[in-house]
């Protein structure tokens, strides 16, 4: 394959599945009155953000095919700010369509569940925020319990980017679709690099399996970091373990900090 056509699929993945650094700011639970203000905000907000009901099931649908990849941990979504501007501030979420109106709940972190539900499918129901367009985005929450939250199981992952990859690759052209399907697809192929998030600013990352260990190369921003998903030789029981940059100043420890 030449080298211009390596280094257009790299660049693509970024375009595929955009990291989210910003953390987001949560919002408490509000009363039944402003339940029903934030219905109304819903209908009548202009640009609000939504996805279609259908194309989000492709997420559940691919969570089903590769639960063996974390066969403990359960799906669920969370939602973060596009920008440091934008916030969780109110938010709300529902299954929209033409006399329909669903209330997905939020939790305190801004996680959700996504269940099927058929007369929302019937409806082509729309998921939608009250928020404007474009101005949150989502990502799947996959943790295997049990875990410390600085650390990060490989498969989990692995399940991650299989579910995002099924409900995005729609929103790509015919073109730069098959240009990644021709790489192996984002979460198999060397050529292309996914990071992931931190919610704080990282000094390492490191993974762990058994005697093995190797460090995770991090983003510019100190905000991502890319696992390596598409090297088997790293199981999926693999163990990253996330060291922020507040902790190693805070222990008078100089960071060790990763870059390419």
């Amino acid at each position: 394959m030449p080298i211009s056509r390596l280094s257009f699929l790299a660049a693509m993945a970024a375009c595929l599945l955009p990291a989210m650094a910003q953390e987001p700011v949560i919002a408490g639970d509000g009363t039944a009155r402003q339940e029903m203000q934030q219905i109304v905000d819903v209908q009548s907000a202009r640009d609000p953000d939504l996805r279609p009901y259908r194309t989000m099931l492709r997420g559940l649908d691919a969570y089903a095919d590769h639960l063996q990849l974390a066969p403990a941990a359960p799906l669920r979504f969370m939602l973060l700010p596009s920008t440091p501007e934008d916030t969780l501030d109110d938010v709300t979420l529902h299954l929209s369509a033409d006399n329909l109106s669903i209330p997905i709940p939020l939790s305190a972190e801004g996680t959700f569940v996504l269940s099927r539900d058929k007369t929302a499918y019937d409806a082509n129901a729309d998921l939608v925020s009250n928020k404007k367009r474009a101005s949150l985005r989502w990502q799947p929450d996959i943790h295997t319990p049990g875990l410390p939250p600085n650390v990060r199981r490989l498969g989990d992952l692995r399940l991650e980017c299989e579910v995002r990859w099924a409900v995005e690759q729609e929103q790509l052209s015919f073109i730069m679709r098959n240009f990644f399907r021709m790489a192996g697809g984002p979460c198999h192929s060397a050529l292309i690099h996914v990071p992931f998030p931190s919610r704080h600013t990282l000094a390492s990352v490191e993974a762990r399996s058994s005697t093995r260990s190797m460090s995770v190369r991090l983003k510019e921003d100190l905000r991502r970091y890319v696992p390596p998903l598409h090297d088997r030789s790293w199981d999926d029981n693999t163990l990253l373990i996330l060291t922020y940059a507040s902790e190693t100043m805070a222990s008078g420890k100089h960071p060790a900090i990763n870059i390419h």
